[in-house]
């Protein structure tokens, strides 16, 4: 019976966690900063959505902005209808054929244009267009 005599060992017995003022100041600002970023959200969200749409209800240029669909493609000199688009993956027999594509617009447009402006447009379209041919090896 001598062994039911001997003291028994103990666990320790203490707080659970032991936090010194300047983490539990912590944890209290970082929980503070989520509630405030919860709860602002939503009003934030609301004024620069309406900021962002504001944008579009009117104003000076409001009358000269066109709107979607309704725009034509420019047909004058310098305009997107001018270029004859030529990739890297082309064909040398490609390429020419763009090159010549792109003399004929230049030479419709000199016949039906006649002024002087767009004769000198032309003109520096078509040195372009001679001086791409001349870079490409002949097939």
């Amino acid at each position: 019976m001598a062994a039911d005599d001997e003291p028994v060992p103990r666990l320790p017995r203490t707080r659970g966690f032991k936090l010194s003022t300047p983490q539990l100041v912590r944890i209290g600002l970082t929980g503070a900063l989520l509630v405030l970023v919860v709860v602002v959200q939503r009003p934030c969200a609301d004024s620069v959505s309406k900021f962002v749409t504001g944008f579009g209800e009117g104003g000076s240029a409001a009358a000269t902005m066109p709107k979607p669909g309704t725009v034509d493609q420019p047909s004058g000199p310098g305009s997107a209808g001018d270029y004859v688009q030529l990739r890297t993956d082309m064909t040398p027999a490609e390429i020419e054929a763009a090159i010549a594509q792109a003399k004929a617009k230049a030479a419709q447009r000199a016949g039906s244009a006649g002024s002087a402006g767009s004769a000198a447009s032309v003109g520096s379209a078509g040195s372009a267009a001679s001086a791409g041919s001349a870079a490409t090896p002949a097939p």
